[in-house]
Order: structure tokens, then sequence, then C-alpha cells
């Protein structure tokens, strides 16, 4: 098994490269879709309905200044006596006198005064208006429904009256499905009652205007300051003396009985209408939209232009939120931002009188890319989770491939250079151990052997880069970093050194040895090769140097050798017997070398020999070649009959020493010009 099968793509992080441009995409087509939907017709009510509804809900209610309402009611016709509707004409010009005595700015009735009375009540009523000057009397247009044709009827005040009055002002209100938001101020070249008292009141005619105007209501009905009917014309005993003093008060019905109608026809929803507060009377609505004028309150909505980029740039916000993160936290940041555009919509409308939408950024815009985010990220998830698998499924265990799928933002790729551990083995006598068997044979006692050491990488948490003949390269620290790389490099080194285990090869059981080499140190670490086909693996000096260690093991007849820079990374977790220190091919510099023998705290049987066998290595590289000698052989005889090999190397390197002294400036090293 000499190479691997061409690598997968390796898996990649997701990178703002990725999904960035997929963000910005979905930002502007969720902006411009906003943008359609406030000012799509259907949509366009949804928001008034529900959006601007919400808004003087969550604003709550306040206080109007500079108006109040005369309630024509049912306690004002049983105390003042009176004969079923219409009113008598002589007590609204009683009225009419006391509010310009108690310092009305301006009287408006909503109340259509279009057939005659008596003479004497018409005539006292117009003496009224004529006296007080700041009347103005209410009119209206009425459409007149009949399958066989369509008709306007125009109702306006008695002539005589109508002369006499100071305005003449439209008692219409713009009825939207039930709900009135919205007034004209100029009906038919005409000014709303509204308007016309407040011109009446203040002079000022720069208002008109015949575009529609919200209405900025105070709260549900009532909530503009009303008095009854009976109470004004007699204010002396029921009010205090500065009611009515500098307002503009506006006089109408308040139930259907008092006004003569069978329903409450004068009766209409707002936007603060509810189960217990159903509707306002249009009395006081038509004070509200005078109050508004007087405090110069209005409800505007954002330039078109200025709105649309604010959705715009809402969209790309919430996309690039949300697309950029996980969908725990993309849920969060959805919440963040309809809170956040929420508090915006209200401080604008409560503290500006300025309508932004509501409903449509936070029912539709914002948790539309919420929602392709979702799937946006399970589907590139799912395509990656398969992607890692695909790639290390030759390289790591199940279990590592796992954690990365759980967090890819562990792996490092790509041609980085970093510390890690190799581990190198080597088969001894693979060579004529294939010779005593036939081809299909050898494949099937490699495939039993690769899979047993690749066990024992992937159980330490290595990775494995590839099998080259007989042999096994594997890494720890990469491409997932882990501190304790080199310890688990050397566990798995001994758990392979003393695999006893026999495998079957040629019809008998095979005892085989493997030979294993570690060194840590600096290394590249990535995808490597050509453009038509790479491997993930890692080059540099230390696996170089892992190699060699592991060739040794054929000169010392050792198991596992480790290098001094692997075993202080590694920590004091080990049993090891020093080596000394050689130069293998191709490094000037020495190395410290150890023979890996056992776990700490184990007890070891040959305890005495590698005693003996470190007094006869400080002999040796201490030039005392006869003492060391005399060392390495009394340490191979404590071994018995098997030997000990490497004091039957030093044995050798003694004897060489002796009859070829080295020169004065040996460090003590032994160079190996061999693999």
């Amino acid at each position: 098994m000499a190479d691997t099968a061409p690598a997968a793509a390796p898996p990649r992080r997701r990178g703002r490269r990725r999904w960035l441009p997929f963000a910005l995409c979905l930002g502007a087509i969720v902006g411009i879709g906003g943008v359609g939907l406030r000012y799509w017709p259907p949509t366009a009510t949804w928001e008034k309905r529900t959006g601007l509804d919400f808004l003087f809900m969550m604003r709550g209610e306040i206080d109007a200044t500079g108006v109040c309402v005369v309630a024509m009611d049912t306690a004002s016709v049983d105390v003042m006596l009176l004969d079923a509707p219409p009113w008598p004409r002589q007590e609204h010009a009683r009225l009419i006198r006391q509010l310009k005595k108690a310092g009305a700015r301006a009287v408006a009735f909503d109340v259509l005064m279009e057939p005659p009375q008596s003479e004497e009540a018409d005539r006292d009523l117009a003496a009224a208006l004529a006296e007080t000057g700041n009347v103005v009397l209410g009119a209206d247009v009425q459409p007149v429904i009949d399958p066989k044709f369509h008709e306007i009827h125009i109702v306006e005040p008695y002539e005589p009256l109508k002369a006499a009055a100071a305005a003449i002002g439209n008692v219409g209100l713009k009825l939207e499905k039930g709900v009135i938001r919205e007034t004209f101020l100029m009906q038919d070249d005409r000014p709303s009652l509204a308007l016309a008292a407040y011109e009446v009141a203040t002079g000022d005619t720069s208002k008109r205007s015949g575009t529609a105007r919200l209405i900025d209501y105070y709260g549900q009905g009532r909530k503009i300051e009303t008095h009854s009917y009976y109470q004004a014309v007699d204010p002396d005993q029921y009010l205090t003396p500065d009611t009515f003093k500098g307002k503009i008060v506006f006089v109408g019905a308040t139930d259907p009985a008092a006004s003569g109608q069978t329903d409450a026809k004068d009766s209409f929803a707002t936007p603060f209408s509810s189960d217990t507060n159903h509707s306002t009377y249009g009395v006081e609505i038509h004070a509200t939209i005078a109050a508004n004028l007087l405090e110069g309150r209005r409800i505007d909505l954002l330039p078109a232009a200025a709105e649309a980029a604010l959705l715009v740039l809402l969209g790309l916000t919430a996309a690039v939120l949300f697309i950029g993160l996980r969908p725990v936290y993309a849920a969060l940041a959805l919440l963040g931002l309809e809170l956040i555009w929420g508090a915006g919509a209200h401080l604008a409308f409560s503290r500006g009188q300025i309508w932004l939408p509501l409903v449509i950024p936070m029912v539709s815009m914002l948790p539309a890319p919420y929602v392709a985010s979702v799937v946006w990220y399970y589907l590139t998830e799912a395509r990656e989770r398969k992607r890692i698998r695909n790639a290390f499924s030759f390289y790591l265990s199940p279990k590592m491939i796992e954690r990365i799928v759980a967090d890819p933002s562990s792996l490092n790729l790509g041609g980085e250079e970093l510390v890690a551990t190799a581990l190198f083995t080597d088969v001894k006598g693979f060579t004529s151990i294939a010779e005593s068997m036939a081809a299909p044979e050898t494949a099937a006692l490699l495939n039993d052997y690769f899979s047993r050491l690749t066990r024992f990488v992937f159980d330490e948490g290595g990775t494995l880069i590839k099998y080259i003949g007989d042999a096994v390269f594997a890494i720890w620290g990469a491409p997932v970093r882990m501190n304790d790389h080199a310890e688990r490099a050397c566990s798995a080194a001994l758990s392979m050194a003393r695999d006893e285990e026999g495998l079957e090869g040629g019809g008998r059981r095979i005892q085989i040895v493997t030979r294993i080499g570690v060194h840590t140190g600096p290394m590249l670490v990535g995808n490597l090769g050509s453009s038509q086909r790479f491997d993930y693996t890692a080059i540099g000096d230390a696996v170089n140097t892992a190699a060699r260690l592991e060739g040794l093991n054929k000169y010392f007849r050792t198991r596992a050798i480790v290098s001094g820079g692997a075993l202080a990374v590694a920590g004091d977790g080990f049993l090891v017997r020093s080596l000394g220190r050689v130069r293998v091919v191709g490094k000037s510099e020495p190395l410290a070398i150890y023979e890996l023998v056992g776990r700490r705290g184990e007890t070891l049987k040959a305890a005495a020999v590698y005693e003996r066998f470190a007094q006869a290595l400080d002999d040796f590289t201490h030039r005392r070649f006869e003492e060391a000698l005399a060392g390495f052989r009394e340490a191979g005889a404590l071994r018995g009959a098997s030997g000990d090999g490497p004091s039957e190397f030093y044995v050798e390197q003694c004897e060489a020493m002796l009859s070829a002294p080295p020169p004065p400036e040996w460090d003590g090293a032994v160079t190996f010009a061999g693999k």
C-alpha cells in the first residue's frame, strides 16, 4: 500500500469570502422587498392598521391643550328638561354667549343646522353668532346612493345662520375600513371644521392643504376635556371661571339618544379603540385635529428616499448578521434587531412624531433573512460536514472527525508551519517475511497489520498521514491542534512496541516486530502537491529526524526510540533509557535519544540492566572506554540469554574506540553514516 487515493478537497472554514456575497445579495433583496411592501397597497394598509395603531398603544395617552368639548348628552337633556331633539336654537344662542363670556377663542358646532326652526329661535341664534364673531358652523357633503343614480347632497347651514357665522367648516371625516386615522384639512375648497375653528381662533391660514394628514390621537374616547352642555350654559354653577378661557370649544353629540340618532353612527373607531372603549365621537375627533394644529403636532413619514435607504440598510444588516452567525446566535441577533427597531420606531413616534414602518420590518423583513440564514447554515453545514468526513476519513479517527465537524475552527490547513510530533514505524525483516508468502497473502497480512497500527494512532487522536511500503507515518498536533501532542505520540509508540499479538499469514502465525521513531519539532503541515493531485502531509527536518530515529532501532535492537526534544514536551509520564547522543544522516548536531520502555509508575524487570547501562554510558561519553566496555558487557549479561541490544551496540563502539581512539575534540556522540 505504497500510496493513497487522490485526496478530497479540504474542508474550509466558514470564511467571509464564502458567505458575505450571498449575505449582501440576500440583504439587498430583503431591503428592496421591504420597500416594495411598504408601498404596495395591501401591505401599506396592513402597516397602517397594525403598525401605526400599535405605535399609538406603545406611546400611550397624552394630554391635549387648547381645546375642549361641550357634550350634547342625555344628562343635559334631563337636567335642562328638553323635549325630543333637535335641540332648541335658543339654547345654542345662550351657550355661544356664555362661552364668549368665559373667554373661548372659538366655538365650532359639529351639528348640521340646515332646516329652520322657529323664526324667533333662528333670529336669536343669528344674533348670537353675529355678536360673538367666533363661531364656526358645520356643513357636510352627503352622497345619495341609489341603484339607478349617484348624487351628492351638500348640506349647508340655514342661510341666515350661515351669513352670521364666522366661518363654515366641513364636518365629514375620512373613514377607512371603519377606522379614522387621517383627515383632509381642506375638502372641496372648504376647510374642515377643525381647521376653520383653528383659523378663527388664531387668524393663521397657512395650514390649508388638500393632502391627507394623519391624526395624532391623544388617547381613547373622552380623553379630550369634556363638559356636559348643561354645565357649559351655566358655568358659574358647575365649572371654574377659566374652564373655557383661551380654548377652542367644540359642541356636538356624545351619545345617540341626545342627538336624535337611532344608532351611534357619529362615533368611530380610532387607533386607541379597544374592547372596553370601542369608539370616539366625531366631535372629539374634530377637537383632536384642532389640538394638533394648535400644538404643531403632526405625524410625518420620513422622505421616501430616506425611508427606502433605511429599509435596505436594515435588510443588509440583518442578512450579514444572520448569515455570519450560527442559528442560536442569529436568533439572539434577530431578537436584538427586533427590539432595536421597535424601540427606535417607538422613540421616533413618541418623541419626533415620525412614523417608521413597524410591522413590515419586524414581521417580514427581519424573520425572512433569519429563516434563509438557518436554511443556508444547515445546507452549507451538511455539505461542510460531508467534505470534512470525506477529506479526513483516511487521516483521522471517527472521534476526531466528529470533533472537527462540531468545531471546524479547530482545523489549521494549508501549508502552516507549526510544532508537532511525528512518528514513523517499520517492520523488522519484512523483506524475508514477504518472500516466504504469495502476493495476496502479503497484502492481507499488511492490511491486518496496518489496521492494528492505525487503531493505535487513532486511539491517541493522531493523524495518519500515509502508509509507505510496510511503514506508517503519523503526526500529532495537526490538523487539530493539541497541547499534549508529544505525550499522545509517545503513548501510541509504546502501545505499538508492546504489541506482541501475532498475525496470520501464509498459513502460519507470524510475529511482527514494529520499530518506531518519535520526534517533536517544527514542520510544514498542510495540503501539499500539484494542481492535479495533492495530499495532506507534513514535511521538514523534524519529520526526517523521526524517520532517522526509527532506523536507529535496527542498530540498537530496540523497539521505540524517542528524541530528547519529544520527551521534554511529553513530560515525565514515561520511563525511558538514555541511549546517548547520536548524529544521524543529514544532521551535524548531536541528538539525545532514549529508548521508550514504560509508563511512569510501572515496575521494570530490567531495572538493574538499565542502571548498569547508564553507568557504562557515562564512562563511554567521558572516554573511559575500558570501564565502559566492562559495564556494557555486565549489563548485557544481566539481561540473560536474550542479550541487551543497546549494550551490545556500545560494546562494539568501545572496542572500536580502543583500537582507534577518537580525536581530542570528540564530544561523546556516535555518528551514523547510514539510515
